[in-house]
């Protein structure tokens, strides 16, 4: 009779409250729908060591659960049902699941888009999400995490490609977030007939871009602005070791620009020297500084129009923030909360094509279960993102 369930027994960083991040060890259960991967990688999301701090109304009422979702794993059993599957939900929204889609086999590599949103005309919706990976079902802070049948048929399970490492499959998550901020971020092309105003998604192809911060996600950002086609792409940081990570990590394709010690007026002052007094096409604040957002303003071209990708820290108020910069000129603010799943789909595409790669953008300390887990969750790194390597 064929196995109908497999249960592992697993060592994972458990959350139970802000601060309260246990070790133990647990056993983990997959049934005939569901998937069972071996976690080779996960990496930290800012989201989780904001719970970390502070809590999540939504985590905190499903706690203890284990949190991560930026993940590499190693399928190591298939429930004997899951390509019986048809019916899609989520992203497969009245679809029928492809069978080539559902073999999945053990050995294969698999990341997670971790909301299961509801779609509308191919947009993802934010409220009201079917399921969160680490926030209302365990991730993948652990040896192994089961993939439920609602990941399975929101077709939010992809391979990752053979030629990509765990470290950059694992970092694939947050580069798709990077991705759908940027690609919802409006640029005007003219108007028609009646004067409406037609735009184009995207960085401003070779428009000038800033980036605020130095971080690994700061750092995805300004790799992914080149590709989309920035002319110039500057890296705001506030100290000369910053700026020296990232010409180590991104090379010539950027411009850092150290700003530490600075006030907001002489930062603005600055970037208007470098620009010929044009300022910002595109700007993204990549942290979670108030301050940062408040400056992303600023920095927005006085030409007319601009856009600011608003990143971390998005509900934290922002205050004296010049809004005559959105409010009398054309510039547009958006954030980001997660990703699609296509546009995951699309980092995973280029990092197979080579069209872009993520190796190097994380902590080269190799953080496991055996460190203390306040340690790893509050942890600065330099601002590289930690990366958890459950099995050492």
């Amino acid at each position: 009779m064929a196995q109908t369930s497999r249960t592992v027994t697993s060592r994972a960083f458990v959350y139970y409250a802000p601060g309260d991040v246990r070790v133990e060890t647990r056993q983990i259960t997959a049934g005939p729908h569901d998937l069972l991967v071996k976690v080779e990688a996960c990496g930290r999301c800012g989201t989780d060591a904001s719970i970390f701090r502070k809590g999540h109304y939504k985590v905190d009422a499903n706690a203890p659960l284990i949190l991560g979702h930026e993940l590499c794993g190693t399928l190591v059993w298939v429930g004997g049902n899951v390509m019986h599957l048809r019916e899609g939900i989520s992203y497969r929204d009245g679809e029928t699941l492809d069978p080539a889609y559902l073999d999945f086999q053990e050995g294969e590599r698999v990341t997670v888009q971790s909301r299961i949103a509801r779609y509308r005309r191919g947009l993802m919706l934010i409220e009201d999400p079917i399921t969160i990976l680490s926030f209302f079902i365990d991730g993948a802070y652990s040896q192994y995490m089961r993939i439920d049948e609602t990941l399975v048929r929101a077709g939010a399970v992809l391979r990752v490609p053979g030629n990509v490492s765990d470290e950059a499959a694992a970092l694939a998550e947050p580069a798709a977030c990077a991705l759908e901020s940027i690609y919802s971020t409006p640029h005007p092309v003219g108007v028609d007939g009646d004067g409406r105003h037609l735009y184009r998604a995207g960085i401003l192809p070779g428009g000038r871009t800033a980036i605020i911060g130095s971080g690994t996600v700061s750092l995805i950002y300004a790799r992914l602005a080149k590709l989309e086609g920035a002319g110039t792409v500057y890296v705001l940081v506030r100290s000369e070791e910053k700026a020296q990570l990232v010409r180590r990590v991104l090379g010539e394709e950027v411009a850092p620009v150290n700003i530490g010690g600075l006030a907001e007026p002489e930062i603005v002052e600055r970037m208007a020297e470098l620009t010929g007094g044009y300022l910002l096409d595109d700007v993204v604040a990549a942290c979670s500084d108030p301050a940062a957002q408040r400056l992303m303003l600023e920095l927005y071209t006085s030409e007319g129009y601009a856009v600011g990708a608003c990143f971390g820290g998005v509900r934290e108020r922002v205050d004296q923030a010049n809004v005559d910069n959105n409010h009398y000129r054309m510039a547009k603010t958006v954030g980001s909360s997660g990703c699609s799943t296509r546009t995951l789909e699309t980092i995973l595409r280029w990092l197979q094509a080579g069209r872009l790669s993520l190796d190097g953008f994380s902590s080269p300390r190799r953080w496991t279960l055996d460190d203390p887990p306040a340690d790893f969750f509050t942890t600065r790194d330099g601002g590289l993102k930690p990366v958890l390597r459950p099995w050492g």
